[in-house]
């Protein structure tokens, strides 16, 4: 892991913060427009009554951040499924852990001191994806660190920062044994834990997944806490695959070396019962299609704007295909006992972080994680 910044200094710090006064400035990394990214003195936001105020202890880098700082909107179009601009001054950042410093109802002053996690996003309750308890496709989503709708706010919320506010109910409590580091990684979790309950893995089944990403690093290992007996892992580079076989993954395939769905058959005999594919370019779809078996769930995680050419037979033998959008409420819980209890592992595939300082070099390196070997960035102010 590849470090610019005293982080045990840092952890060991925040479990005081909460004694001192909140200053009235801070700094914060605001996306002004495509790759403008500048450090900024701004106020610090002082939180309502049902929010809190966090002092943020780490927070990663996703490969959305990515995206907006290359002038696009993926939360628009991933969850909402509708094209809207890159939103102006925003605040990059929902990986987020951090501990509470100050709150907007006294009723809540015994939170402060607390370490916690930060569920990113809130809902209406009232829209009818609500009503049917799909608070991950809300229509009117508010989310930390994205999306354009926070009218009337001078920035947008985020933890590219030294303090954010963040709904109460939303900054979940954390075991003290998670570091501020590797706690990043529980929206992402929760990501994969949602894929995973998607795909109704059981045990005994066989999963590909497509990507070796966080994301995919982690889906595999949920994949297997829930009882997948063969995990095989996708990527075209190397040390994704290596990790992933430290992981857990059983085959590690290289798809710039070999064929896919060849190899998925010389070790499964038949295709494998899920794909989760974290990819979702139209390659992908394809190959990971061709290796389903019959009565296969295929879950996309991501999707991209590319055409795809399907003969539609490809869909018989009962063979399902969806979509994972972010996760539900509940599933972050299920992400921090899964961290907590080790049996998903995270710090192996944390191969750079920065100080908030450097945020430029940290988006260049998730940029080119290819170059660097980078799989997964975290920022710490």
């Amino acid at each position: 892991m590849k470090m610019r910044a005293n982080f045990k200094r840092r952890e060991e710090s925040l479990h005081t913060v909460g004694m001192r006064e909140v200053p009235e400035y801070m700094r914060a990394v605001v996306l002004e427009a495509p790759y403008r990214i500048v450090v900024k003195k701004v106020r610090v936001p002082r939180p309502e009554k049902g929010w809190v105020l966090i002092r943020v202890g780490a927070c990663g880098v996703c490969g959305s951040d990515v995206r907006y700082y290359m002038g696009e909107n993926p939360w628009a179009l991933h969850t909402l499924g509708v094209e809207e601009p890159m939103p102006p001054n925003v605040i990059l950042g929902h990986e987020v852990a951090g501990r509470v410093v100050e709150v907007g109802d006294p009723a809540e002053a015994r939170r402060v001191g607390e370490k916690v996690g930060i569920i990113a996003f809130n809902t209406c309750g009232t829209c009818h994806y609500c009503r049917r308890g799909l608070h991950n496709l809300c229509e009117n989503t508010l989310h930390i660190g994205h999306d354009g709708r926070w009218r009337g706010w001078e920035y947008a919320p985020g933890g590219y920062a030294d303090y954010m506010p963040v709904w109460s109910d939303k900054a979940h409590p954390l075991p003290g044994h998670i570091p501020y580091v590797e706690a990043t990684q529980l929206d992402g979790l929760a990501v994969a834990v949602h894929a995973v309950e998607r795909a109704g893995v059981r045990p005994g089944d066989s999963v590909l997944v497509i990507g070796s990403g966080a994301i995919g690093l982690m889906a595999l290992q949920v994949a297997k806490v829930y009882g997948a007996l063969k995990v095989l892992a996708v990527d075209v580079r190397d040390y994704p695959l290596d990790t992933a076989a430290r992981l857990g993954a059983d085959v590690t395939i290289n798809a710039a070396r070999e064929e896919v769905d060849r190899r998925v058959l010389e070790e499964t005999g038949r295709g494998v019962d899920v794909v989760i594919d974290t990819v979702g370019g139209a390659d992908t779809f394809v190959a990971g299609l061709i290796s389903l078996a019959r009565a296969g769930r295929y879950v996309l995680l991501a999707v991209k704007r590319e055409k795809v050419t399907l003969d539609l037979t490809m869909l018989a033998g009962e063979r399902v295909v969806t979509t994972s959008a972010n996760n539900l409420f509940p599933e972050y819980t299920v992400a921090v006992n899964l961290l907590s209890s080790g049996r998903v592992k995270v710090k192996p595939f944390i191969t750079h972080v920065f100080s908030l300082d450097d945020v430029e070099e940290a988006m260049n390196v998730a940029m080119r994680k290819e170059e660097y070997e980078a799989i997964k960035v975290v920022l710490v102010p």
